[in-house]
């Protein structure tokens, strides 16, 4: 912070303040206006104390001349009465009729009389100069007129004043009676004056101090003195003094009482002032909220009457009249809590400040008031609460210490005298960790316990100590640093608990766990060799069962291969439910969160079913509400498995009637939609008590269910789990004989629409001819298998027992993509996979063929990279949509070779026949796209969302540019999911790795067009 802040203000930030908040730029700024209107407020104040200043100096001049005046006035004055007694005793003399006949002592008195008529006219003369001197010196513009209005006497501040090019000597003689209206344009009530000049010749009566405003911004104080002689009028005496300096003045000291009152009326606290006969006599707003009394309320009643309780009236007389006595008060200039009354009559405390000031000759008391009822309301809490926590820790069964900072114990309470085997003065004065620390290894640890003390952190840590019996005992202890008030470390408290049967439970719950865990293993290793064991040959089984079924057979021959079939889709759903609910309690099931079609995955169980609908003669349709939002995003496959195992058992149990499947919106919000999937069949129902008992494991209704329809009664266990697992919950209402109602409700966000549309389109029909397969298969019935269904959708099947032959061949041919055995001998999948992706710098897309579906088995297969995995026994459609998808741009490269992938015509037309431009332009796009791809690798590498977004977002405009509009959509498509950060990072980058090879086999292109 700055440290030209104002003194009062530097002191106050020093104090309180942090050094985070003085760094903080918003509160720099709030620093700074604090430190403005400080700096404002000396200004003010200085120039208030200048004007003032000047003022009084200007005051003192003028009061020093008109004494002068006033002095010479007087003396002059008492001359001209002493010259009038003169001549009056001359002429009272009554020697002169005495002497009447002596024409000589008539002549010398004449003679005499004369020399003293002029000796008097001299005087005059001098007297009436040294006048005239006195008026033209003055500070009050002067104007004397004749009964006639004609100038006798003016001064030159008089002309001045009224803007007069004439001096005042030229004035004299001049005819007055049109001045007011020549002289009006100088006032700011121009018609006002004129007119009062007339009024005041008319009235002919004395005014004084009358003010008026000129235009120019001067205030003029005018005195009118009409002149009588004998009661005869002879004119008048104009005066104007110049009091401009004055109202300025008064005004500044208006604006500052008016801004006193202002700031004491928006004061936090209560302001009341007293006289020194106890009556109020300020009161400001605040002190009408704290004590309920309006301003007009209280004024000029006595303080006693108003706020003061009863019991302690007597007591604010005494000391008011101690006070007024001896100046001593007791309460006076400090800050003391008080009670004091509200208007209605309730009590409540108050902090004081009573300040005594002497004002003009007149004691006041200004009191500062706070109410602090909150205040001692937290001050009592926190009080109650000290005693509360001081009876906890004296009685906890916790043990606490206390030590400074030597680690010397300062005190402990009983609990921890108790659990150490330790009274408290065999403790205090000691180092705790002389006394209990165990093992040389932990010294160490408990050195940096020690110095996050020091830094003042806290920490929980467990620790083996040694007793005073010498037992080995496990405390946990709760460390933190203790501090004063003031913020200085003295040490720190320690909290300790025995937890040495709990660490003896935790080291056999350890013991356990490990057991458990390598039961757990075992199971796993068990069930995946099983599941291995049982899906390989099923696999083979279920392939030849679908070889037959495309060769034509007579009925019977047909109806063995059905049922055939029927039996082996049986038993792997029995094996598949078995290992679901094994995943389920080993915690692997896991949901994907992908953009899908919520309506699109239930008419997808239904077309799947509806054979067997058909085929029992019972209506199956589904209705969905207008408002369900097409794109939704979550787990399309588990979705279909819940619905498939519910809608399944409907058929199951529905032999006549219908089933109905209903998709209600319960709630749209904008990144989300609340759903309800209901479905209602006409089947056999349930009881009460079988409906309370049906997702537990292996349950069916009685042996005759299960004799009649099968199953094994895991279905709906595993449905209720995966409903669990997308936070949403299921309901079943089921009447015996009548039929049954299963609703599930999901929260489901919101997708992108986008993918929708991506996905519309990836349904049209697909076509696997000519794929070049490398298949990598040990077990000859699997391969025979696989190898079929590849040459049913005429596809280049290549062959390889294992890992090593498959490695031999790699070297020497190249494929469009890999299916590969995990299980195999010499080399396996996993191995063989990591030597391809790092030794042989293999792109080709790598796929697993596994009868393990658990999830670690296909994490590995991922790590070591793979780009997909599809489980023994596999569903045909399945294989061909896999393969499909991961070599359908790499098929239209090969077979698209000649055709062009980009369009110029965009950049033709604005090169203008140009074609240094568009070789320039083509030059650009290509040295950008092979400089960013890489960028964007690393992006992906990093998880990096935002710069991916951005990079796609840079070369966009160039991949339009350039007419590259094949892969238009998929752009659009990674930088809005990049953008929004909704996408599995995976599946973004098997988008990108489209657009990226689209777009190095169209630079490709460019090169040889740039030739």
């Amino acid at each position: 912070m700055e440290d030209t802040f104002h003194k009062l203000l530097n002191r106050q930030i020093n104090k309180y303040l942090s050094e985070d908040c003085k760094k903080n730029s918003q509160f720099q700024n709030f620093i700074q206006a604090i430190d403005n209107s400080y700096k404002a407020f000396e200004r003010d104040k200085e120039l208030m104390n200048h004007a003032f200043y000047e003022s009084e100096q200007e005051y003192n001049q003028i009061n020093k001349k008109l004494k002068e005046e006033y002095e010479l006035k007087e003396q002059s004055i008492e001359n001209l009465y002493k010259s009038l007694q003169v001549l009056e005793e001359d002429f009272e003399d009554s020697s002169i009729h005495e002497k009447e006949d002596d024409l000589l002592f008539v002549s010398n008195y004449l003679n005499k009389q004369l020399e003293k008529t002029k000796k008097a006219e001299k005087e005059l003369t001098t007297t009436l100069k040294l006048l005239k001197t006195l008026l033209a010196n003055l500070q009050t513009g002067i104007l004397f007129e004749d009964e006639d209005r004609k100038i006798l006497f003016t001064n030159q501040l008089f002309c001045d004043m009224f803007r007069v090019p004439i001096s005042p000597d030229e004035m004299i003689g001049i005819d007055c009676s049109s001045s007011a209206e020549q002289s009006k344009h100088l006032f700011v009530e121009p018609e006002k004056f004129a007119s009062r000049i007339n009024e005041l010749l008319e009235k002919k009566e004395i005014i004084n101090n009358e003010l008026l405003e000129t235009i120019d911004g001067r205030f003029l104080e005018r005195n009118y003195i009409p002149i009588f002689i004998n009661e005869t009028y002879k004119g008048q005496l104009w005066k104007y003094n110049d009091v401009t300096q004055r109202i300025k003045t008064q005004s500044l000291l208006v604006q500052s009482e008016e801004r006193n009152r202002l700031i004491m009326n928006s004061a936090l606290n209560a302001i009341i002032i007293i006289n020194s006969e106890g009556d109020i006599t300020f009161w400001n707003n605040q002190a009408e909220i704290i004590f309920g009394w309006k301003k007009d309320e209280v004024l000029n009643k006595s303080l006693s009457e108003i706020i003061i309780p009863d019991r302690h009236i007597e007591g604010h007389k005494k000391g008011m009249t101690n006070f007024l006595k001896t100046g001593e008060g007791s309460v006076l200039n400090k800050q003391i809590e008080l009670p004091a009354m509200h208007k209605n009559g309730h009590e409540f405390p108050v902090e004081i400040s009573i300040i005594p000031i002497q004002q003009n000759n007149e004691l006041i008391f200004c009191s500062f008031i706070q109410d602090i009822s909150e205040r001692k309301k937290a001050e009592n809490y926190i009080k109650r609460q000290e005693e509360k926590y001081r009876n906890i820790i004296a009685n906890m069964n916790l043990g606490l210490i206390e030590v400074d900072n030597n680690e010397v114990i300062q005190f402990a309470n009983q609990s921890f005298c108790d659990v150490s085997g330790f009274e408290l003065e065999e403790l205090v004065g000691k180092n705790p960790a002389k006394l209990f620390l165990y093992g040389v290894d932990n010294v160490e640890f408990l050195k940096e316990q020690i110095a996050l003390r020091k830094k003042g952190i806290s920490s929980v840590y467990q620790l083996p100590i040694k007793n005073k019996r010498g037992e080995i005992r496990w405390w946990a202890i709760s460390g933190a640093p203790n501090y004063d008030d003031q913020g200085n470390l003295l040490g720190s408290i320690g909290i300790h608990l025995d937890i040495s049967d709990q660490k003896k439970l935790e080291e056999d719950l350890k013991l356990e766990k490990a057991k458990a865990l390598e039961a757990s293993k075992a199971k796993e290793v068990f069930l995946a060799n099983m599941s291995h064991e049982i899906r390989t040959p099923l696999n083979a089984i279920i392939g030849f069962l679908r070889e037959l079924k495309r060769i034509s057979l007579n009925s019977t021959q047909t109806q063995f291969v059905e049922n055939s079939y029927n039996a082996s889709q049986h038993l792997l759903s029995i094996i598949n439910n078995i290992l679901d609910i094994s995943k389920i309690e080993s915690g692997e099931m896991t949901l994907e969160n992908k953009n899908f079609s919520l309506k699109e995955s239930i008419n997808n169980v239904i077309t799947i079913l509806q054979p067997k609908a058909q085929q029992k003669k019972l209506k199956l349709f589904a209705t969905f509400k207008e408002d369900l939002y097409p794109t939704l995003k979550g787990d399309s496959l588990k979705t279909e498995q819940i619905l498939y195992n519910i809608i399944g058992n409907s058929l199951k149990f529905t032999d006549q009637g219908e089933i109905k499947v209903e998709c209600k919106v319960l709630e749209n919000l904008p990144n989300l939609q609340k759903i309800s999937i209901s479905i209602i069949d006409t089947g056999i129902g349930m009881s009460e008590e079988y409906v309370n008992n049906i997702f537990k494991k292996f349950t069916q209704e009685d042996s005759s269910v299960s004799r009649k329809y099968g199953g094994t009664g895991l279905g709906m266990v595993i449905t209720k789990e995966l409903v669990s697992l997308m936070k949403g919950s299921i309901d079943v209402k089921s009447e015996k004989n009548v039929g049954t109602k299963i609703t599930i409700t999901l929260s489901i966000p919101k997708g992108n629409e986008i993918f929708q549309e991506k996905t519309l389109q990836d349904n049209q029909p697909i076509s696997i001819d000519g794929v070049n397969v490398l298949l990598v298969e040990d077990n000859e019935l699997n391969q025979l298998v696989a190898e079929n269904s590849l040459n049913h959708y005429n596809c280049i099947v290549t062959k390889a027992d294992n890992g090593r032959i498959a490695l031999d061949i790699l070297k020497k041919n190249e494929f469009d993509i890999i299916l590969m055995d995990i299980q195999m001998p010499e080399l396996d999948g996993i191995e063989t996979t990591k030597i391809l992706r790092k030794e042989f710098n293999l792109k080709t897309p790598i796929i697993a063929l596994t009868a393990n579906a658990f999830k670690t088995e296909i994490d590995n297969c991922i790590a070591a990279g793979m780009i997909d995995y599809i489980t023994k026994p596999f569903i045909e459609e399945n294989l061909v949509n896999m393969i499909h998808k991961h070599t359908k741009d790499r098929k239209t490269t090969k077979t698209d070779k000649k055709e062009k992938l980009y369009n110029l015509e965009n950049i033709r037309t604005l090169s203008r026949g140009d074609e240094q431009f568009i070789k320039k332009m083509l030059t650009i796009f290509i040295n950008q796209v092979e400089e960013t791809i890489p960028i964007v690798e690393e992006a992906f590498a990093e998880n990096n969302y935002a710069e991916i977004a951005r990079l796609i977002h840079k070369i966009k405009p160039s991949i339009e540019g350039v007419g590259i509009f094949s892969i238009r959509e998929e752009v659009k498509l990674l930088e809005i999911s990049a953008k929004e950060q909704n996408t599995e990072i995976g599946e973004l980058y098997l988008l990108f790795q489209n657009i990226k090879n689209t777009l190095f086999e169209a630079i490709i292109q460019l090169k040889e067009e740039l030739i």
